[in-house]
């Protein structure tokens, strides 16, 4: 999803000092406080029109299985939550998992291509949903078990038709560790809410396909059918302000991104260019060629005006990321900067 940090990648961040204080305490974390599922709310741009109309995402979004109650309560603790009725087959590539339950809104996607972490609130309840590749697996499983003092394997109890694991952080905060499926595993963690309540919530997840995924997202995600003109849209954008916008020998086409949030492929975005214009920068000083390297400066100085990152500035850091950067070759100064902006090596 997003590049991983490093002590390098902390400094060259060209943030505040409260704000680098910040992002070096994330960095030494402990990898157990990390991987528990984080609720952040993510920026949101708009770059698309809606997804689909509501009649078509209910067609499109039939469930695979109902387990539960039809008021989704649920059993008592212990009991088997969340089996498909007559245990269908599920297709491989309907790995993913999503929240299906009335009055709960999702409010944050942050996605990979095989990988996710879904947020659904409800007042102040929240129940985090992630999933991700079988190589990760036995690290979350350890984690856990370790969220108990003495160590735990956690309770059994059936989700989505397989032996799974629960574990109480509190009285009103639960996760369900599920083993790997079709090379992927899922958790789901419910906080703000008691174990029978929780337990009910089991009974309304259900597996989708890419497709079915995609429906259940908010009207502001990127779906895959979309993503390709919302990137054009971006660099049509940037180029309104920009010229030229993209460096010599820069393919508009090796410009994509497997983000549903436009908040974070706007980023992706809007990287690309920079790095690409940064590294055309750091090229011509070490070239020593003059005007090769003020055509950098002048483009990067242009990103003030993107209108991609114009949008993003109230909703994430991103942006005053690359103007800092943008200054400091404006300055004459070689940053730092593919760490911080995730620059391809």
């Amino acid at each position: 999803m997003n590049p991983k940090l490093t002590d390098e990648a902390v400094a060259s961040l060209p943030l505040s000092r409260g704000r680098a204080d910040l992002l070096e305490e994330i960095v030494s974390t402990p990898l157990r406080e990390r991987t528990e599922p984080s609720v952040v709310r993510a920026g949101r741009t708009r770059w698309v029109a809606p997804l689909v109309a509501a009649t078509v995402a209910a067609l499109a979004l039939v469930p695979l299985w109902w387990g539960g109650g039809g008021d989704g309560t649920g059993g008592p603790a212990g009991t088997a939550v969340g089996q498909r009725t007559g245990h269908e087959p599920v297709a491989a590539e309907s790995y993913r998992v999503v929240l299906d339950a009335p009055g709960w809104t999702l409010v944050t996607s942050a996605v990979e291509e095989a990988s996710a972490e879904l947020t659904y609130e409800r007042g102040t309840q929240v129940v985090s949903v992630m999933w991700g590749e079988a190589d990760s697996y036995e690290d979350y499983l350890v984690d856990r078990e370790h969220i108990t003092d003495p160590r735990s394997p956690g309770e059994p109890i059936v989700v989505l038709g397989l032996e799974s694991r629960l574990w109480a952080y509190g009285a009103t905060d639960h996760t369900v560790l599920r083993p790997v499926q079709h090379g992927h595993w899922a958790e789901v963690r419910g906080s703000g809410m008691d174990r029978e309540a929780y337990e009910g919530l089991l009974t309304r997840l259900r597996q989708v396909d890419l497709a079915g995924f995609e429906a259940v997202l908010s009207g502001e995600a990127v779906t895959s059918a979309e993503r390709a003109e919302a990137i054009a849209e971006i660099l049509d954008a940037i180029r309104s302000v920009a010229d030229p916008a993209l460096p010599p020998g820069l393919d508009p086409a090796s410009i994509t991104s497997e983000q549903v949030d436009p908040y974070h492929l706007g980023a992706d975005v809007a990287g690309a260019v920079a790095c690409a214009w940064l590294g055309e920068y750091r090229a011509a000083r070490r070239a020593g060629q003059d005007e090769r390297a003020a055509t950098a400066v002048t483009a990067l100085g242009t990103s003030r005006d993107w209108p991609v990152l114009v949008e993003m500035r109230d909703e994430g850091d991103y942006a005053e990321v690359v103007w800092q950067f943008a200054d400091d070759v404006a300055e004459g100064r070689l940053p730092r900067y593919r760490e911080a902006l995730g620059c391809p090596r």
